[in-house]
């Protein structure tokens, strides 16, 4: 089995290792910036996770009743496919890399980098992102194909249309992100060179990784990926319908950044002050990415003649002297986000949305390094009381 391939593939340790810089820093600082930017970016999927979780709700919906036909079964192994991609977890992948990174633009004539092997595992889950992702491009072409015949065919149109059209959102998004990736595989291959050497290697000897990840594909990627279509060519799927004359495809990917500019749109309406990734502990950050897991509903028919029962709004801010330095701040946060996902009613915060209890550890992340522990303390109890009363 190739090593892409490989899903039970034991990550090497995160190490650093000291290394002069006095020839280096152009590299240091490009490798910083790139990993920033492919936070921010991996970290902004949400409309491609969107449309993933709609394909899931279709796979599961109507897997009984579409189970013998081609087009839904090339859509369930879609699904299979995106739920490997959410599995990979890349960016707890370049969490890790990135918290040895220099954060500011000085740069000492020692500094501490990341051992090459940590760089070689980052790259070796993109190999594995980008041939997921060109495997969705290739399947959402083929069903798109089938669902556009059943909808000549006036077959169950409601449904295949909606499979359709949520097969060329895939398909779009799937093309955006593996062009991004090769681009980021690029920039992360060149500084191979400069960082540090460990004794203990993790790869096969023989194994050496491409340059670029488009040479690495071959002409498949070059046709799927980088190529752009005719302005006025249309699919010829031999069937005699007027419908395939009025779908014109747009030749130049004008919607290729649709992706980027949908998250761009909802980042304006939001509120400001959300801290950037090189100014956030790195020790800390990787708890904002875990994703909403909802609020839990009681369906428990209320009494006769009785409004539903209220949680005690009262909180007792006795509860948090046992609170006495930054590391009782961190165990009592990782323990509310538990009670939040396994036993909700038990959870302190169980009314406050994930996103107001997310913007709490964005603020304890900003002043984690700034304060002393006994400061950091005493602006956690300000800020998590706050958030209690602003909720209740």
């Amino acid at each position: 089995m190739a090593l892409w391939n490989q899903r039970d593939i034991i990550p090497p340790v995160v190490l650093n290792a000291p290394c002069k810089s006095k020839h280096i820093k152009q590299q240091i600082m490009a490798l910083t910036t790139t990993c920033c930017n492919m936070l921010n970016y991996y970290s902004a999927l949400s409309t491609f996770e969107k449309s993933a979780a709609f394909l899931t709700r279709f796979c599961n919906r109507w897997k009984n009743r579409l189970r013998n036909m081609h087009g839904f079964q090339i859509m369930r192994r879609i699904n299979q496919t995106l739920v490997r991609v959410k599995n990979l977890d890349l960016v707890r992948a370049l969490m890790d890399f990135h918290s040895f990174l220099p954060e500011s633009s000085y740069i000492e004539k020692e500094v501490n980098l990341p051992v090459r092997s940590n760089l070689e595992y980052v790259l070796l889950r993109m190999q594995t992102l980008s041939k997921l992702l060109l495997r969705i491009v290739c399947l959402c072409k083929q069903a798109a194909r089938y669902h556009l015949k059943q909808v000549a065919n006036k077959f169950l149109f409601n449904l295949y249309s909606m499979f359709l059209g949520l097969m060329g959102e895939l398909w779009l998004f799937a093309r955006s992100v593996s062009r991004r990736t090769d681009h980021f595989y690029s920039e992360l291959y060149t500084a191979l060179a400069i960082l540090p050497v460990t004794k203990e290697t993790w790869l096969p000897e023989s194994y050496q990784f491409p340059t670029s990840l488009s040479s690495w594909h071959g002409d498949e990627f070059v046709r799927e990926i980088l190529h752009c279509a005719d302005m006025n060519s249309v699919f010829d799927l031999g069937a005699d319908s007027s419908i395939f004359s009025l779908l014109q495809h747009r030749g130049m990917d004008e919607d290729e950044n649709l992706l980027s500019r949908s998250e761009k749109a909802v980042e304006k309406g939001e509120e400001t002050g959300h801290a950037s990734f090189s100014s956030v502990p790195k020790t800390m950050l990787s708890q904002s990415f875990r994703s909403d897991t909802g609020e839990v509903i009681s369906r428990t028919d209320n009494p006769p003649g009785k409004g539903p029962r209220k949680k005690n709004l009262y909180f007792d801010p006795a509860k948090l002297d046992h609170i006495r330095s930054k590391f009782h701040v961190q165990q009592f946060i990782s323990q509310e986000r538990s009670k939040r996902t396994d036993t909700p009613n038990d959870a302190i915060t169980s009314g406050i949305s994930e996103a107001r209890f997310g913007d709490l550890n964005v603020r304890l992340m900003k002043q984690y390094n700034r304060l002393s522990s006994a400061e950091f303390v005493i602006f956690f109890k300000e800020q998590f009381l706050d958030l209690i009363k602003i909720e209740h």
